[in-house]
C-alpha cells in the first residue's frame, strides 16, 4: 500500500526521514537539489544500500548460506537460520526453494521426494517440511518409548530369571 501520491513526495519523505551521515551523503553529493536528482525511490535505496552495505558481511553471509546444513537439527531452529542469512542475500524464492531442498537432512529429502506437491512459494514449502519435521519427530520419539519399554521389560525377565537362579543355587546349597 503507497501512501503517497506520487514517487516525488515518497522521496523526499525518505530524505527528510534520513538521519546523521546518510543525510549529509545525500545532501553534499546532490547539493542544492536532492529532492529532483533521484527519479524513483528505488533509485534512491539503490544508492544508500552502494554507500552503506557491508560487502564483507555479505560475503560472510554467502559463505554460510553454502555450509548451512540441517544434520540433526531442529527444523524450526534451521529454517530460522536459513531466513536470517538469506535476508542478506539477494536471491528469489525459485533459489531458495531449489537449494533448501539440498540443505535439509535426508528424511526430510525422502519425504519431499516422494511429494508429489508442486510448491508455489517459499512459505508453503516450509509449511509442508515443518509438517513432515514435527510428524516424523512423534514417530521416532514413540519407537524410543516402545524400545526402552521393551529394554525395561527385558531387564525385569533377566532380573527375574536371575533371582530365581539364585534361589535355586541356595536351595542346592542348603
Amino acid at each position: 500500500m503507497n501512501y503517497y501520491s506520487t514517487e516525488k513526495i515518497c522521496i523526499v519523505y525518505v530524505i527528510f526521514r534520513l538521519e546523521d551521515d546518510a543525510d549529509q551523503q545525500i545532501y553534499a553529493k546532490h547539493h542544492v537539489d536532492a529532492f529532483s536528482f533521484y527519479q524513483s525511490l528505488s533509485e534512491l535505496l539503490k544508492h544508500l544500500k552502494e554507500i552503506y552495505e557491508d560487502q564483507n558481511l555479505i560475503q560472510k553471509c554467502r559463505c554460510k548460506y553454502i555450509a548451512l546444513k540441517q544434520l540433526n537439527k531442529l527444523f524450526s531452529f534451521f529454517y530460522s537460520e536459513f531466513t536470517r542469512i538469506f535476508s542478506f542475500l539477494n536471491y528469489d524464492d525459485i533459489t531458495l526453494m531449489n537449494d533448501i531442498q539440498n540443505k535439509i537432512n535426508n528424511r526430510l529429502q525422502n519425504a519431499l521426494s516422494v511429494c508429489l506437491i508442486e510448491f508455489s512459494s517459499l512459505d508453503k514449502l516450509k509449511i509442508f517440511l515443518q509438517d513432515v519435521n514435527n510428524k516424523q519427530r512423534v514417530n521416532y520419539q514413540l519407537r524410543d518409548e516402545q524400545q526402552t519399554v521393551k529394554s525395561i521389560a527385558a531387564s525385569k525377565k533377566h532380573f527375574v530369571s536371575s533371582s530365581t537362579l539364585l534361589e535355586i543355587s541356595i536351595e542346592r546349597v542348603i
